[in-house]
């Protein structure tokens, strides 16, 4: 009798580490949104596309991309006053994020 019980226990300690790791997992776009610094202009022409142009105007160089309604682009490292525009005929602009 006593080792069904460290069966069960051993069995719930088991299953409590894999949930425990599935609640910590984070997906892989989880990063956190670009600082306000990392500047955004997002165009939409309804129907056809939508444009983001990032620009870094942080004091340091960043590793930037566009997320969309499919996830996230490209990552993009940009220097000090560097920019660059994402286009997508497809879902809707998002946010920035920092990759």
């Amino acid at each position: 009798m006593i080792d069904m019980k460290r069966a069960a226990v051993v069995g719930m300690a088991v299953a409590g580490l894999g949930l425990g790791s599935l609640v910590t997992a984070t997906p892989a776009s989880a990063n956190g949104t670009a600082p306000a610094c990392v500047k955004r202009n997002v165009f939409t022409v309804v129907g056809r596309y939508w444009e983001a142009r990032v620009e870094n105007a942080c004091g340091r160089t960043m590793r930037v991309r566009v997320v969309g309604s499919f996830g996230p682009f490209d990552c993009h490292t940009l220097r000090r006053g560097a920019s660059y525009r994402h286009h997508s005929d497809w879902g809707k602009y998002k946010r920035v994020e920092v990759c």
